[in-house]
């Protein structure tokens, strides 16, 4: 049997606003990630993302990787 591939979701930073519908985006992960039996720490989620963003001065994207076991990546790129 194949691994389970990771999920992903992409969200759009702006400075002052901070990260787009992040709620949206957490609750899609979290229903994902229950449906493919993967482990995921909704907290947890919210408070890398918030790292990864702290202090970024320009908008940009934020990527998400979820592995099955609730480990996390995070990839912030400019969006210019």
């Amino acid at each position: 049997m194949e691994p389970a591939a990771d999920l992903e979701e992409i969200m759009r930073f702006d400075p002052d606003e901070g990260i787009a519908d992040l709620d949206r985006h957490l609750d899609r992960l979290k229903d994902a990630a229950e449906a493919q039996g993967f482990k995921f720490d909704r907290h947890a989620a919210r408070n890398e993302l918030q790292a990864a963003t702290f202090g970024k001065r320009r908008a940009a994207t934020a990527r998400l990787l979820l592995s099955p076991t609730g480990a996390m990546a995070i990839e912030v790129t400019s969006a210019d």
